[in-house]
C-alpha cells in the first residue's frame, strides 16, 4: 500500500465521487502516515487500528479556499476519510472502504526526474486552458539541480528555491523572487510562471520539450537549450 495514489472513482453515500482533472485528489501512504491533496488543500493524518478496523486518525488540512465544485469535492473526500475502516488491493488499484463509502485510487507514476535535472530549459509557450501564446521579454528559463535546488526567470524577474518529488509532481517548498518590477505587458506571464513553479507541477518530457502543468490548467512548454 505504500506509495502515491490518485482518486479515480468510487462512491460516497450512493453518490459518485467527484473527479476533477484540474483539482486532483491524491492519497500518499508512508508507513503509518497518510497525506495528499484534497482537491484544494493539503491534508495529513495517521493510520491506526482499533476493534472495528482501520482508522485514518488525527486528520488535519490547510485552509486555502477554492471555487466550486472543487470545494464540494474536498469536503466530501475529507468526510469520507474519517469513515474509512479498511484499505485493500483490487488488482492495480487500492480501495478505501467504510460505512457508505468506497473510494478507488490508482498509483501515480513518478516524475521523469533524471531527464529533468541538470538541464537548462528555455520557455517556448505559455498556455492557459486552450489558449497558447509565445513568451515575452527576456528568455525565461528553468534549471533544477540534482542537489534539490532550482533557479530560473519569468522573462522579467528571477527566482530561486528548493524542489522535491511529491507523487507525480515536482513541488517547491520554498521559492524566492528578486525585487524586479515587471512592466505591464509582462505581469501576466510573470504571474503564470511563478504560479506553476511555486504551486507544484506535473512534468512530462518528449524529445527536447518539457511541458509542466499545474492543477489550475496553466501550463508552460520549455525547450532544452544552452
Amino acid at each position: 500500500m505504500v506509495g502515491d495514489w490518485v482518486l479515480v472513482g468510487g462512491s460516497i453515500d450512493g453518490v459518485d465521487a467527484l473527479i476533477l482533472e484540474d483539482h486532483r485528489i491524491t492519497l500518499m501512504i508512508d508507513g503509518s502516515q497518510i497525506g495528499g491533496v484534497a482537491a484544494c488543500n493539503q491534508y495529513g493524518g495517521e493510520i491506526t487500528v482499533a476493534g472495528d478496523g482501520l482508522h485514518l486518525a488525527n486528520l488535519g488540512q490547510t485552509a486555502m479556499g477554492c471555487e466550486e465544485p472543487a470545494m464540494s469535492a474536498e469536503v466530501a473526500f475529507m468526510g469520507a476519510l474519517a469513515r474509512v475502516r479498511e484499505i485493500r488491493r483490487d488488482g492495480a488499484e487500492l480501495v478505501t472502504a467504510g460505512d457508505g463509502i468506497e473510494l478507488h485510487v490508482e498509483a501515480l507514476e513518478p516524475p521523469p526526474t533524471a531527464e529533468l535535472v541538470d538541464t537548462r530549459w528555455v520557455l517556448e509557450t505559455v498556455f492557459v486552458g486552450d489558449v497558447a501564446s509565445a513568451p515575452l521579454g527576456e528568455p525565461a528559463t528553468l534549471e533544477l539541480d540534482g542537489d534539490g535546488t532550482f533557479r530560473g526567470s519569468t522573462g522579467c524577474g528571477a527566482f530561486t528555491g528548493h524542489w522535491i518529488e511529491q507523487g507525480d509532481q515536482i513541488e517547491a517548498p520554498s521559492l524566492a523572487m528578486d525585487e524586479s518590477e515587471c512592466p505591464a505587458d509582462l505581469r501576466a506571464q510573470d504571474d503564470h510562471v511563478v504560479s506553476v513553479i511555486g504551486d507544484g507541477f506535473v512534468p512530462s518530457i518528449q524529445d527536447d520539450l518539457l511541458t509542466v502543468t499545474d492543477p489550475g490548467g496553466i501550463g508552460l512548454v520549455y525547450r532544452s537549450g544552452p
